[in-house]
């Protein structure tokens, strides 16, 4: 496993392994600590709590988690997202299939939300921040899609950004 990687503005830390063309990662959410909902075009991911709990949202279904549930399986385009229900840390593994770019994202998000470049609900802290957010989801947007902005706001965002860059 890697060193660990910490994203202060979703409460996580995360570490990563190669498994062949596919991406283990272990997560840790602090108390409080959430990933928004989001989806992968062309990713499955099989999530399972270690330790802790979690509330788990899987298309339209929410429910509360913990290592007797098993693996989640999340298909491609399933939107999804995970937050800590608890007042300890809990910790999960991902197996991603295959790995694509999902550890650039995680590291990338990671960085800018060290750097206070958005807040929670990747809302930018300024400009600059709006400037970094339009061309990160641009960027990993084969593999991640976020919920917010909608994505009108994304495609309008991308627009500027390419308008700016030319």
């Amino acid at each position: 496993m890697s060193d660990r990687t910490h994203d202060p503005v979703h409460r996580a830390h995360y570490s990563f392994e190669a498994d062949g063309e596919n991406l283990v990662v272990d997560t840790w959410l602090e108390p409080g600590g959430a990933l928004p909902e989001h989806l992968h075009p062309k990713q499955e991911e099989r999530w399972s709590v270690l330790d802790g709990e979690v509330r788990f949202q899987l298309g339209a279904t929410k429910r509360v988690i913990g290592p007797e549930d098993g693996e989640m399986i999340v298909p491609p385009w399933t939107k999804h997202s995970l937050e800590s229900v608890s007042d300890r840390e809990a910790h999960l593994r991902c197996l991603a299939l295959p790995a694509l770019g999902l550890q650039a994202f995680l590291e990338d998000s990671a960085a800018a939300a060290r750097e206070g470049l958005f807040m929670r609900g990747g809302i930018p802290r300024s400009p600059r921040g709006a400037r970094w957010a339009a061309s990160f989801l641009k960027r990993y947007r084969e593999d991640v899609v976020v919920s917010f902005p909608p994505p009108i706001v994304q495609r309008a965002m991308f627009a500027t950004l390419a308008r700016s860059n030319a």
